[in-house]
C-alpha cells in the first residue's frame, strides 16, 4: 500500500550551551563593551546575572551579531534594527504557526484517506 506521507528524520549533534562573560560575548560579535552595553540598556539584548557577572549565551552573542550586521554592514540605524528584529520575531512565529497548521492539516488529510479506504473496503 503506497503512503501519501513523508517522513524526515533530522539528526543534530547535542552540544551544551555555551555561556560568554561580556568581555568574550564583545569580542565574539565584534562589538566594543559600550556598545554591549548601550544595547542592553535599550533593551536589544539581555544577559542573565548582574554586575560584573553577566552572562551571555550562545543566542545572544547570534543576536548580538546581527545587530553589528544590521548596523555596520547594512547601515541601519537603532530604530531600524529594533523595527528588524522586531519583524524577524514575528516571521519566526507565522513560520512556526505554519508549520503547526501543516501538521494538522496532514492529520486530518490522513484520517480521511483512511475512511475512504475503510469505506471503500465496506461497499
Amino acid at each position: 500500500m503506497d503512503s501519501p506521507f513523508i517522513t524526515r528524520i533530522v539528526v543534530q549533534p547535542y552540544t551544551t550551551p555555551r555561556s560568554y562573560s561580556e568581555h568574550e560575548a564583545a569580542t565574539a560579535s565584534h562589538l566594543n563593551m559600550r556598545t554591549l552595553h548601550s544595547l542592553e540598556a535599550l533593551g536589544l539584548v539581555q544577559g542573565e546575572g548582574s554586575g560584573k557577572n553577566r552572562r551571555y549565551s550562545e543566542e545572544d552573542v547570534l543576536h548580538l551579531r546581527r545587530i553589528r550586521r544590521l548596523q555596520h554592514e547594512l547601515g541601519v540605524n537603532l530604530e531600524g534594527v529594533e523595527v528588524v528584529l522586531y519583524l524577524l520575531r514575528r516571521l519566526a512565529m507565522l513560520q512556526q504557526e505554519l508549520e503547526q497548521t501543516r501538521s494538522q492539516v496532514t492529520e486530518i488529510q490522513s484520517s480521511a484517506w483512511q475512511l475512504s479506504s475503510d469505506w471503500q473496503e465496506q461497499a
